[in-house]
């Protein structure tokens, strides 16, 4: 069965200064505390699903980002608050009942382009692929499909422009790549999902099948 998701052109700008945010400047505790880059930051996409209708796929269309300010982040990892994320969606439930909670995006900071070539740094982390199915059946078991969006970013050697492009090979629909001025981004989608399993259980599975569609993002960066 296919799957999409849809990122509205207005909560791009959020994913990639998020990431640019925690990559490149220093972040303190206090005012004369240590200072901190190069960070990985966590976040959540809201919107809302569209069950599989005929032919066409289902889909998860995100209209809003948010960050999640309390989340522990380190140069390696990052370790959201679940207590913050569950009361934010008890709150949008209440006040906002028209957005579900559609998905997490978290950050992949990188020293440089080679090592992001050598890791494929775009890709889920064994982590990723472990706490995706754990975050959805504790923070959203109702949702019968979740996206989590990685994106990946670096620094470059020169200043320069490369429009955005999908990745290669079989990884071509699920993502998408770009240069501007002295960077590297990377947006790479994967999902978690309800299934049942031969017993008639229910399972929460990591799923590397959902398509990324972002429309507007080549407008933008032409």
């Amino acid at each position: 069965m296919k799957r999409n998701i849809v990122i509205e052109d207005h909560v791009v700008p959020q994913l990639f200064t998020t990431a640019i945010e925690a990559y490149e400047f220093e972040h303190k505790a206090h005012k004369n505390g240590k200072s901190y880059k190069n960070l990985e930051t966590f976040g959540l996409l809201w919107g809302y699903s569209i069950p599989q209708k005929g032919n066409l796929p289902a889909r998860i269309v995100s209209t809003m980002a948010t960050v999640e300010t309390s989340a522990l982040r380190h140069q390696n990892w990052v370790r959201p608050d679940l207590d913050s994320i569950i009361a934010k969606k008890e709150f949008f439930e209440k006040y906002w009942p028209n957005i579900e909670l559609v998905g997490t995006f978290h950050s992949h900071p990188y020293a440089d382009l080679t090592e992001v070539n050598d890791i494929k740094g775009w890709r889920a982390s064994p982590g990723d692929k472990e706490f995706w199915p754990w975050f959805h059946e504790l923070v959203s078991p109702d949702q019968p499909l979740l996206a989590h969006i990685i994106v990946t970013i670096t620094k470059l050697e020169k200043k320069g422009w490369a429009y955005p492009d999908r990745l290669k090979g079989n990884e071509q629909r699920k993502g998408y790549v770009l240069s501007a001025d002295n960077r590297k981004l990377w947006l790479r989608s994967y999902a978690s999902q309800v299934n049942f399993n031969e017993y008639d259980e229910e399972t929460i599975d990591f799923i590397d099948d959902l398509q990324l569609e972002i429309p507007a993002l080549q407008n933008r960066f032409w």
